[in-house]
C-alpha cells in the first residue's frame, strides 16, 4: 500500500499553497495519506466490484454485491467463474444491469484467456496494464484508473474523467488558475493519485 512520506505531504503543502491557502491548509490538517489497497480482492474481483458499483449509491452497490457473493456462493462456484452465460438470469436478479452484466461475463473470458493472468500484468508497465484492461468489454478509463491506483498501488493517475474529483479540484482555482489547470496538476507528477484521493477526502469531509 502507497504511503505518503512526510517530505512528499510537505511538498503538497507548498503546491498547493501556491494557488489555494485553502487547499494548503486541509492538507495541512488531513496530514499525510495512503492508496487504500485492495490487491487481496484478485484483479477481477476488484474490477467487478467497480463496475457494479458504478452509478449506484454505495449503499446500493453493496446490497447488490452482497447479492451476487451469495448467489455464486449458493451455486457453489467461485468469482469469477460465476459470471457465465448460465448463471446471467440470476445476475440480472441480484439487480445488475444488461450492460453490467455483459462486463462481468468480459471479465470471466479475461481470466480463462489469461488476459488478467496475475503473472502477465505484473510484467507490464501502467500503460500497458491500462491498455490490457480497457480492451476488455465494459471496462472504461474510469474503472482503469481505479484499478491503477487502488490494485496495482500506481502514484501518478488523475482520474479526470471522475467528475467529483475533477470538479472539486477546479474548485479551489481562481478564475486566473483555471486558464493553467493542466500545468497544475503537472506539478504534482508524479504523485497526482495522492491529489485525487484528497479530492474525495474533500468531498467526504469539506474544509
Amino acid at each position: 500500500m502507497p504511503v505518503m512520506t512526510p517530505k512528499l505531504h510537505r511538498r503538497f503543502v507548498k503546491l498547493s499553497g501556491e494557488f489555494s491557502p485553502q487547499l494548503q491548509q486541509y492538507i495541512k490538517r488531513v496530514g499525510p495519506i495512503a492508496l487504500d489497497s485492495r490487491k487481496h480482492l484478485g484483479i477481477a474481483q476488484f474490477l467487478a466490484r467497480v463496475i457494479i458499483g458504478q452509478q449506484v449509491s454505495t449503499k446500493a452497490a453493496a446490497t447488490i454485491w452482497g447479492r451476487v457473493k451469495d448467489a455464486a456462493r449458493e451455486s457453489d462456484q467461485k468469482i469469477p467463474g460465476f459470471f457465465c452465460e448460465a448463471n446471467v438470469n440470476i445476475l440480472r436478479a441480484c439487480g445488475v444491469s444488461g450492460n453490467k452484466t455483459k462486463a462481468l461475463l468480459a471479465i470471466n473470458e479475461a481470466c480463462v484467456d489469461r488476459r488478467l493472468s496475475p503473472a502477465r500484468l505484473r510484467c507490464l508497465d501502467a500503460e500497458a496494464r491500462a491498455a490490457t484492461l480497457i480492451d476488455i468489454r465494459g471496462v472504461g478509463q474510469w474503472t482503469v484508473d481505479m484499478a491503477l491506483m487502488f490494485y496495482f498501488g500506481e502514484t501518478d493517475i488523475w482520474p479526470e474523467g471522475d467528475l467529483s474529483v475533477s470538479r472539486t479540484f477546479s474548485d479551489f482555482l481562481s478564475k486566473k488558475d483555471a486558464r493553467r489547470r493542466e500545468k497544475i496538476l503537472a506539478e504534482f507528477s508524479p504523485h497526482r493519485s495522492y491529489l485525487a484521493v484528497y479530492m474525495w477526502r474533500v468531498l467526504d469531509n469539506p474544509p
